[in-house]
């Protein structure tokens, strides 16, 4: 999609982390965007200072993990600002420490929101789009969804699913054309999210480093413009070890367990606790 002024989007989980910094990058590109969050989600404040950008805005809280809501909200976006060209799920829950200690509750939210909700909204959207055959979907993952963390168990299997879903559904719809569809893939982002509530507690693996929530509003950008299936974001190059994973998963599993690795993963449980 090389012209985005003037196109519509509708971006999920849009009152924190990572949602702010995509609505300003695609802002920044004259896309009109309709936000949504939990209610009571801080998204008005975000709203005003977009508007003033000169593009047209629109705010609606939503529960992704209702069906119902998500019909809701895909009719509400449409209706405020026109059909969609671009959806950004972007909403997402997680879970760390020791598998065992996550509970049934915590498994049916993750799962819902980071992915039932994902693949829900990309099914309401999807038909309309490929009717205009105009669009691009992004599905906000994580480098944990290409690769083992340790006590990030579930999180990790809901990003592999829409690592997976994402690509699968690049082969069923002709290579992304003329839809288009996006996996980012974030490693540690600093300020915001997940890793950027606990960094004044414990620092990244110096072997991944850190990037700025900047650089996931550039990546997702930067994939509808040229229509990229993955999009990693990280400081320091991970391909290599992407690639040792699918290659050879019991020797990237023991990597994932060395002692820097481990300890690291062991700080970062603890540091969740006591939140």
């Amino acid at each position: 999609m090389d012209e985005l002024r003037g196109r519509n989007a509708l971006v999920t989980g849009a009152g924190g982390g990572l949602g702010g910094y995509i609505a300003q990058a695609l802002a920044a590109e004259g896309v009109n965007l309709a936000l949504t969050d939990l209610p009571g989600a801080a998204v008005d404040r975000l709203a005003a200072e977009l508007r003033s950008r000169g593009v047209e805005v629109r705010c609606a809280p939503a529960d992704l993990s209702d069906a119902d809501q998500r019909q809701r909200l895909a009719a509400w976006a449409t209706g405020a600002l026109g059909p969609l060209d671009i959806l950004v799920n972007n909403a997402g829950l997680e879970f760390g420490g020791s598998f065992l200690r996550t509970t049934e509750e915590e498994l049916e939210a993750i799962v819902a929101i980071n992915l039932l909700a994902v693949m829900d909204l990309t099914r309401i959207v999807l038909p309309g789009m490929l009717e205009r055959e105009r669009g691009h979907v992004v599905n906000m993952a994580s480098l944990a969804g290409k690769v083992p963390p340790m006590y990030l168990a579930s999180y990790a299997a809901t990003k592999h699913g829409v690592v997976g879903f994402t690509h699968a559904l690049r082969v069923e719809n002709g290579g992304g054309k003329p839809v288009g569809f996006s996996a980012i893939c974030p490693g540690f982002v600093s300020r915001v999210g997940m890793f950027g509530r606990l960094e004044h507690l414990v620092s990244a693996p110096r072997v991944l480093g850190t990037v700025p929530p900047e650089s996931v509003g550039e990546a997702v950008v930067r994939a509808i413009r040229k229509n990229l299936a993955e999009v990693i974001v990280n400081k320091r190059p991970v391909r290599p070890l992407v690639v040792l994973n699918a290659a050879a998963p019991r020797l990237a599993a023991r990597l994932g367990r060395v002692r820097p690795m481990r300890e690291f993963a062991e700080r970062f449980a603890r540091a969740r606790d006591h939140l």
